[in-house]
């Protein structure tokens, strides 16, 4: 099945209409809007444009084999995550901060194919490691990184519900980012006041540790000052209350006497 929405309406139930490219409808009576980074329902959502910004981030990614990277001296198998045997996942960032963010207008496609010399020209100047990994990356691409900037306040309206890139697009440096009731409106307004608070969050912190390991952080980036920032970054995604999230929407719900 491969549709585009282009538009959502209100019934005189009060349902939700979608409709489509192909001129077809669909009535629903919760939209749930998962449309990535480019979505078209969160223009409905928050009532104003909001077209995903350009981060001033570019991400060069390539996939290379282990045997590549066995001239590296330094112990890399801590903090960097090893996922499969045969290949790894290679991503390395580069940040413009001369310019304001989103004042950039990168046309389309954001990911294309990059050249080594580019590659090469951006680290000139890294260290030994640093350049086993660059020069091993033959054929990278480019991922001009787009987010969510500013973030949303809120992720609902009626009964359309925002999730994932649509409602809360952020730059990947943390690496991060249900409920049945009678009433689908109770539902909505209990994600939204929990959702938006936590994906916020994130969204601000992933920028931040973007900002620190570019030095660009509220020090001037010294190696003992950088590790000192960066000590308990992590705590808010590794140590969070899930239960006790879903705890309190769901009292939001059914209240205190409704929740095991």
């Amino acid at each position: 099945m491969e549709q585009r929405c282009i538009s959502v309406s209100t019934s005189s139930s009060g349902s939700h209409v979608l409709h489509f490219a192909d001129g077809s409808t669909h009535e629903a009576d919760l939209v749930v809007g998962a449309d990535g980074i480019k979505s078209m329902l969160r223009e409905i959502v928050s009532g104003q444009p909001t077209s995903p910004a350009y981060s001033n981030s570019i991400a060069y990614r390539s996939v290379l084999s282990p045997e590549a990277l066995k001239a590296i001296k330094t112990n890399i198998m801590r903090p960097i995550y090893w996922i499969g045997k045969d290949k790894i996942n290679v991503v390395v960032f580069s940040t413009d901060y001369t310019v304001p963010i989103g004042s950039v207008n990168v046309p389309l496609p954001w990911a294309k194919p990059a050249s080594q010399d580019e590659l090469l020209r951006e680290y000139s100047g890294w260290g030994e490691d640093a350049n086993v990994i660059l020069k091993e990356m033959k054929n990278p691409s480019k991922w001009y990184i787009h987010f969510l900037y500013p973030p949303l306040s809120s992720y609902i309206r009626q009964r359309i519900v925002l999730v994932g890139d649509a409602a809360h697009a952020m730059l990947p440096h943390l690496g991060s980012g249900r409920f049945l009731s009678d009433n689908p409106q109770d539902v909505l307004k209990a994600y939204d006041s929990i959702r938006v608070a936590r994906a916020n969050m994130v969204q601000k912190m992933s920028t931040m540790m973007g900002n620190i390991v570019d030095s660009h952080g509220p020090s001037s980036g010294t190696i003992p000052e950088i590790q000192e920032q960066l000590r308990d970054i992590w705590d808010p995604i590794w140590h969070h209350d899930l239960k006790g999230e879903i705890k309190r929407a769901a009292a939001a719900i059914y209240g205190p006497r409704g929740v095991l």
